[in-house]
């Protein structure tokens, strides 16, 4: 019995041997073996891309410069190699990643060549001075979209992106196997996909060089008739999308695009005003004797610099910026008209030009306000509670360049692949008559007149001829004792047939058209060649 007894014994433990004898195998060796099989690779991104934006000819905005990044594997090679490119105290930066023995990426000013070391060229998203850096934006410090472009589409330039990346044989902690392949992976190519714009590169360089040269503060736009379209949009002071901290902390807001900002407005409402007034069938012979000033239930509006222009009719008017003509002009139209006209040529609201990036709206006196003499003296000639953006003006400007007919702004065209095919388009602008032929002709003759003999001289292009007209807006605003003046300048280019209209707003400045129209000339002798004048 007791022989029995321990004959049995044995055999469960012999079993119960096994069986711990068989988990044993399956997790030390299957599972283990798995395991280890698992941690034996390891993958290191280098680098992930971004979509590209690109102009109207997709021509690439972004990624202008090259950048160089590395691939580490540490090795005592490669150590004495990055010292030689990197500075002392970013090399003891670099010491604890060096010693662990774990691959790890870095970005490098110039390319190295030394073993375990691989280095990739790619597209540096900013060049230091940035071409149309306010219409693009910037990004924040995870890489995501923080202003402009950028922001408004960062889905779209992120959903297809790219990254290269190498898989190493490492050991249990890390350390590259020495004479084990590596694998490299690159799928950088996706970056080529991205956004289309309606600027032109070539456009933009042009209006950013004159507007550089002319201005301080203020905005330029470029836009094609009859569509429209935003070539060019320039905001001064500009910034660099490299260092955005030194932009956060100057002076004059650089990061502000100011073609999205309203200001006052001033004469060049004045074209407005003379559209309600032949719209409703004024004659442009009506005739005014102009003193220098006028009396409005008895608030004196004076013309600029208190200039007496004599007996003039509405295109005289116009070219030499007479506002007591106007005053007196926009009495005999019914303030609903006058309003109804502003509101028909996109003042008083905003403009959504690309999805995520919209104007402000500006501000238009109310039609009960209007009913006092002197806020519809004011708002004649355009001052008082007006304010419009320099993207108001300008689509003002092509509805007259345009044959009367007015369209929105805009600047989106569309989004492409990783080939550059079309796989979302912008829906049409949709335009709508608002002036009649014959008051297109008018106005048309009016800023002809302005360029050749009037307030808008200094804006004349060599070639092509123009029509223009310029503003010079009360702030209320003083500095030493000296109110400042919001400056415009706007007009069409050539005079026949037109194909742009060119809008110069400077906040500061003696006036439209000495600060201003040196711009507008600028750009437009710039634009002959490129429309064969």
């Amino acid at each position: 019995m007791e022989k029995r007894t321990a004959a049995f014994f044995g055999v469960f433990m012999l079993c119960m041997f096994l069986c711990v004898l068989s988990l044993y195998t399956v997790s030390d060796g299957a599972q283990l073996a798995a395991t280890a099989n698992n941690q034996s690779s390891y993958k290191l991104v280098v680098a992930k891309t971004r979509g590209t934006i690109y102009d109207c000819n997709k021509v690439a905005l972004t990624g202008a410069g090259k950048e160089y990044a590395a691939a580490v594997a540490p090795s005592v090679e490669g150590a004495a190699a990055l010292s030689k490119v990197l500075p002392e105290k970013e090399m003891e930066d670099l010491y604890p990643s060096l010693t662990a023995g774990k691959p790890f990426a870095l970005k490098l000013p110039q390319s190295v060549s030394a073993g375990g070391i691989d280095v990739f060229t790619l597209d540096k998203r900013y060049a230091d001075k940035q071409t149309a850096v306010h219409i693009l934006g910037y990004l924040d410090g995870s890489g995501a979209g923080a202003a402009g472009i950028e922001k408004a589409f960062n889905k779209q330039l992120t959903q297809n992106q790219g990254q290269i990346s190498i898989t190493y044989k490492v050991d249990a902690v890390n350390r590259v196997l020495a004479g084990e392949d590596k694998k490299i992976s690159d799928s950088s190519y996706l970056q080529n996909s991205g956004v289309v714009l309606t600027i032109d590169k070539n456009i933009q360089e042009i209006a950013e060089k004159a507007a550089g040269k002319y201005l301080t503060k203020g905005a330029v736009i470029v836009t094609e008739v009859p569509s429209c379209k935003i070539r060019a949009m320039v905001s001064l002071p500009d910034f660099s999308p490299n260092n955005i901290a030194a932009a956060l902390n100057a002076e004059d807001s650089p990061l502000v695009n100011r073609c999205l900002c309203a200001y006052n407005v001033g004469s060049v409402f004045k074209l407005v005003s003379a559209s309600a007034a032949l719209e409703y069938g004024i004659s442009p012979d009506t005739q005014y004797t102009c003193t220098g000033s006028i009396d409005v239930d008895g608030g004196i509006f004076h013309c600029f610099n208190g200039e007496s222009h004599g007996s003039e009719n509405m295109k005289a008017a116009v070219a030499q910026s007479c506002n007591a003509y106007f005053v007196n002009l926009m009495k005999q139209v019914p303030q609903a008209q006058f309003l109804l006209m502003a509101q028909s040529m996109g003042f008083g609201r905003s403009f959504e030009i690309a999805p995520g990036i919209t104007s402000a709206s500006g501000n238009l006196p109310t039609l009960k306000s209007l009913n006092i003499p002197r806020a519809l003296a004011n708002f004649s000639f355009g001052q008082g509670d007006l304010t419009a953006t320099p993207l108001q003006i300008a689509a003002m400007v092509n509805a007259i360049a345009s044959g009367g007919e007015y369209t929105q702004p805009y600047l989106y065209e569309g989004i492409v692949d990783e080939n550059l095919n079309n796989t979302a388009k912008a829906p049409a602008q949709k335009s709508t008559q608002v002036i009649s032929q014959n008051t297109v002709v008018l106005l048309r003759d009016f800023m002809k007149e302005s360029i050749e003999t009037g307030t808008s001289k200094k804006g004349k292009p060599t070639t092509g001829g123009a029509g223009a007209k310029t503003a010079t807006a009360q702030t209320g605003r003083y500095v030493n004792s000296v109110e400042s003046v919001e400056s415009w300048f706007a007009g069409f280019y050539p005079y026949e047939n037109p194909k742009y209209v060119i809008t110069v707003f400077a906040e500061d400045g003696t006036g439209g058209g000495a600060t201003c129209g040196p711009v507008f000339k600028e750009i437009a002798d710039a634009l002959a060649a490129k429309i064969g004048q």
